[in-house]
């Protein structure tokens, strides 16, 4: 004879025939559908990483030659403009009756500016020494103009004007 069923086995055979068994073998299909999904997904997420890391050594690389051409272009800004300001100097010493008519605050007003600071210079100088050197030769070749680049080889430059007069109104282009 069989032992009497307990209570607690009464009440697991009761919910075990509560559930119904496509139910649980559509439940194990849908999971494993969704497993396969993002198998799937993960394997492109893996493949974009992938891409998106080669892209970004790139992208750092051009970036990184791009800093060093700016560096290198405002150095040589910085140079041009150390001549022009020592050029002018040497023009207000020899005719100083050509720039009689111009503030002394004007001349000076070009050595006192500086857009950057020097914080940054240093910083920007210091993080290429580390990473490279690049030729600062002065002989570089410029680059062509671009298309909008307008020429000015035609128009007449302005003259200083002494005493009300330009050195230019009577006979045209010094040396024509």
């Amino acid at each position: 004879m069989e032992p009497p069923d307990s209570a607690s086995r009464v009440f697991c055979s009761r919910i075990l025939n509560m559930v119904d068994a496509d139910d649980v073998n559509a439940i194990i299909q849908a999971q494993k559908n969704m497993l396969d999904r993002f198998e799937k997904t993960n394997e492109m997420l893996l493949n974009f990483n992938n891409l998106s890391s080669a892209r970004l050594q790139q992208m750092s690389e051009r970036f990184l030659h791009h800093t060093r051409t700016l560096v290198e272009m405002k150095r040589d800004l910085d140079s041009i403009f150390r001549r022009i300001r020592t050029l002018k100097g040497k023009l207000a010493r020899q005719h100083p009756e050509a720039f009689s008519h111009i503030p002394e605050a004007s001349l000076l007003e070009d050595e006192d500016e500086d857009p950057i600071p020097p914080s940054t210079t240093t910083t920007i100088a210091t993080s290429e020494q580390s990473t490279g050197s690049c030729d600062t030769s002065p002989d570089l070749v410029s680059p062509p103009p671009s298309p909008d680049f307008e020429d000015l080889s035609h128009v007449r430059p302005i003259s200083p004007v002494v005493n009300g007069r330009s050195e230019w109104d009577d006979e045209g282009m010094p040396g024509e």
